[in-house]
């Protein structure tokens, strides 16, 4: 298997995440998300397939987290057919919306489409299949190749919309056309909200004045003669198209439909039919016997209409993502150890970190002076001789004799050293470890890896060509999966001062913190990548933390593992221990010299 970083899937992962703005966290078996962090399993093959489903899944989830409003969701959560319909209108906005920003996650989207299509996970819907799924599909076929151009569902959408004229009232159809025009306008959840029940409303009043005319037989002053089409007159004592029957209050009928509960008239017709025949229409079925075959065709759009109305969980079908959150669950076989973590902002400390500032400012400023000095040095290459120039090198002069005439000394600067570093801080308890030299107190492990990290972190960043970050491992709650960033590659110590200094908890997720570091590497400009760890413990995951080091070595990050207290040399191929911990600033400022100056 390729272990290069560059291409492995949770750095893509993560950095298909940032571009999108949202957090994604990769570990597990299953892809899911809260409404804040996306997760995605942890995947370590190479199949196309499965990436073009994930990236898809991702972009699509990120529009959620960027653009839904999930209490309107809520409100849907007890009919399964409102909160289908609705799904169905905000996954096209969103999408569309993302699409004008980030115009190219429309192909990765439709690519997951397409994959899904290919693997049988979508088909056309036929005449057994229930009156909500045939609905639910006309919509999400048929609106995602008209907003979206989803060119790839073109044949599914002819056939949905056929069945849906097969299926329901002339009428119904027209008005829903009707209705679906107003797609491109939607601007929040709430107006997709708001247009699903306008739709459920339709359908309840396309039922009612169907119910209605059957109701009235064709000899029944006010039916319709169904052999003419001429309807005949209403008694003038007779019922009102005002009354609370003839159309459907929303604010109760609609709602207590639509939650399951029974309104005085949803039930039609049927509901003094026998069982079997109330059975027939709840499956969409033709409700009544009729004379002739339009008999049929009516009675069984309206058996539709009603079906739709009262659709359970099993009349619906899957949503497009959640097919692809299916195909993307791994066995306990295919997961990995992998766990790309979820970064979080650290605890804000405005005094304590402008003290620490002050502190670190004082020796960082000397160190800088000396570091850049010692790099601006190092970038002047060896000389070299040339036969004409404008400095002669006088210890070649005896060359002339021999007819060598290159005796000119040319010298040119070389590059600033172009390397971004990052610096992975172990909060972990055991750092609370008080320190002692000469029987004096010298403060706490945590607080002197917080002084040299920043100390080291203002030194670096005034060197041109460097590029430093500063990482806390674990992050929020001692998790192991989350980190804390407490300076990004392009921030500013001042910037950020009021992020160092916090204090322990959790375990030693060294393994987390190497994959969070190595993806904010791949994503800086600087050829070359180095991760300073400083930890006082044994990783949480020996042979996860081995892994990523290898994949590491492989993609040509240079990682120095930083013992506090204890030789790490059996974890690092290359480390450093500082037995006596209060040497840690001097001996960090050494390695960083020796680390650029090779550069």
């Amino acid at each position: 298997m390729n272990r290069n970083l560059n291409n492995a899937f949770p750095i893509v992962a993560a950095a298909l995440g940032d571009k999108l703005g949202v957090k994604v966290r990769v570990g597990g078996q299953e892809a899911r998300t809260d409404g804040d962090i996306i997760q995605i399993p942890a995947y370590d093959g190479e199949d196309p397939d499965y990436r073009d489903v994930a990236w898809g899944y991702l972009a699509h989830e990120a529009a959620h987290v960027r653009y839904t409003e999930m209490s309107y969701f809520n409100q849907a959560a007890a009919s399964p057919i409102r909160k289908a319909l609705l799904n169905i209108l905000e996954d096209v906005r969103i999408e569309k919306r993302l699409a004008d920003i980030y115009p190219g996650t429309r192909l990765t989207i439709e690519k997951t489409v397409r994959k899904l299509i290919n693997n049988g996970d979508f088909a056309a819907p036929t005449p057994d299949d229930h009156p909500a799924a045939v609905l639910q599909a006309f919509l999400l076929f048929g609106l995602r190749r008209r907003e979206l151009r989803q060119t790839a569902l073109s044949d599914l959408a002819d056939s949905a919309e056929r069945m849906l004229e097969d299926r329901f009232p002339a009428g119904a159809v027209t008005r829903l056309f009707g209705l679906l025009s107003e797609v491109p306008d939607l601007i929040g959840t709430r107006d997709c909200l708001s247009l699903t029940d306008r739709i459920l409303r339709m359908i309840q009043e396309e039922l009612e004045k169907a119910n209605e005319e059957n109701s009235s037989g064709p000899d029944e002053p006010g039916g319709q003669d169904r052999q003419t089409g001429q309807s005949r007159p209403a008694p003038r004592d007779g019922g009102s198209d005002d009354s609370p029957h003839s159309a459907m209050d929303e604010s109760n009928d609609l709602g207590a439909l639509l939650d399951g509960g029974k309104t005085e008239n949803d039930s039609g017709i049927v509901a003094h039919a026998p069982e079997d025949v109330r059975k027939a229409a709840a499956d969409g079925e033709t409700p009544l016997p009729s004379s002739s075959g339009q008999d049929t065709k009516d009675d069984a759009g309206i058996g539709a209409l009603r079906a739709v109305l009262s659709a359970g969980d099993g009349d619906i079908g899957q949503d497009l993502f959640e097919q692809a959150r299916d195909a993307m669950r791994l066995t306990a076989s295919q997961s990995t150890d992998i766990s790309l973590p979820t970064v979080d902002e650290p605890p804000r400390n405005l005094q304590g970190g402008l003290a620490l500032l002050d502190k670190s400012a004082r020796e960082s400023g000397r160190i800088r002076a000396t570091l850049q000095g010692l790099v601006q040095s190092s970038r002047l290459r060896r000389p070299v001789h040339k036969r004409a120039g404008h400095r002669v090198d006088g210890n070649r002069l005896y060359r002339i004799a021999t007819g060598d005439a290159r005796v000119f000394d040319r010298r040119s600067p070389q590059s600033a050293p172009n390397t971004a570093v990052h610096v992975l801080v172990d909060r972990s308890p055991s750092m609370k470890a008080m320190v002692i030299h000469d029987q004096k107190v010298i403060g706490l492990r945590i607080d002197l890896a917080w002084e040299a990290s920043m100390a080291l972190a203002l030194a670096l960043e005034g060197i041109p060509g460097v590029n430093p970050a500063v990482t806390a491992f674990p992050g929020l709650f001692g998790a192991d999966d989350r980190v804390y960033r407490v300076m990004d590659h392009g921030q500013r110590v001042r910037q950020r001062a009021s992020c160092y200094g916090f204090g322990t908890e959790g375990g030693t997720p060294l393994a987390q913190g190497l994959w969070y570091a190595a993806s904010r590497l791949l994503a800086c400009r600087e050829p070359r990548k180095v991760i300073l760890a400083l930890t006082d413990g044994e990783p949480d995951n020996l042979d996860a933390t081995q892994d990523i080091l290898a994949r590491c070595a492989a993609t040509g990050i240079e990682v120095v593992g930083i013992g506090l207290g204890l030789d790490i040399g059996q974890v690092f191929e290359r480390s450093v221990s500082i037995l006596h911990i209060h040497e840690l600033r001097a001996r960090l400022f050494e390695l960083s010299r020796n680390l650029l100056i090779a550069a």
